[in-house]
């Protein structure tokens, strides 16, 4: 559940130590903050009850028995958009899926083992509701797949994943 939380700057601090590296423990962040692991153990689950953080782990898409891999561009009815993307966010081969505009309105990132197996994904989709069409984007080379949120480094910048700072959008 997400709560509307604003992080103060020691929040900030945590977020911006784990995002380097997110096997920090509470004792090492106590250190660096000049806290007991019990205030970084009260902080954390602040953040994560707010839904201001959530855990995860990267893997490397080469590793895996995953060899097919790309983008699904979906035309689906909009009386039927939302359910759809539910169906298609939850299938276990989607590691993203976003509603856009345009006429393909649903976009998933797929994952298969190999050509049959993308074949009858694909067939999948085409089964939910309101589904009028589907075209895939095979990717030829993507080794490393992140997915990982931008943090909020003051009011008019973001640290990336890859740790540049980018300068957001004027409002």
């Amino acid at each position: 559940m997400t709560i509307r939380f604003d992080p103060d700057p020691i929040d900030r601090q945590i977020i911006e130590i784990l995002h380097g590296d997110g096997r920090t423990s509470n004792r090492a962040l106590g250190r660096q903050l000049g806290l007991s692991e019990a205030a970084i153990r009260k902080r954390l689950r602040r953040l994560t009850e707010t839904g201001t953080i959530t855990y995860g782990l990267l893997i490397d898409v080469s590793a895996t028995n995953m060899r097919v891999f790309g983008w699904a561009y979906v035309e689906v009815h909009p009386s039927e958009l939302s359910v759809t993307y539910r169906a298609l966010a939850g299938m276990d081969r989607c590691s993203g899926c976003a509603m856009k505009t345009g006429s393909f309105n649903l976009l998933a990132h797929i994952y298969a083992k190999d050509q049959n197996a993308l074949t009858a994904t694909i067939d999948e989709i085409y089964g939910m509701p309101g589904v009028r069409r589907v075209q895939f984007r095979q990717v030829s080379s993507y080794p490393i797949h992140r997915h990982q949120y931008v943090i909020d480094t003051g009011e008019d910048e973001y640290r990336s994943w890859h740790g540049g700072v980018v300068k957001a959008d004027a409002g």
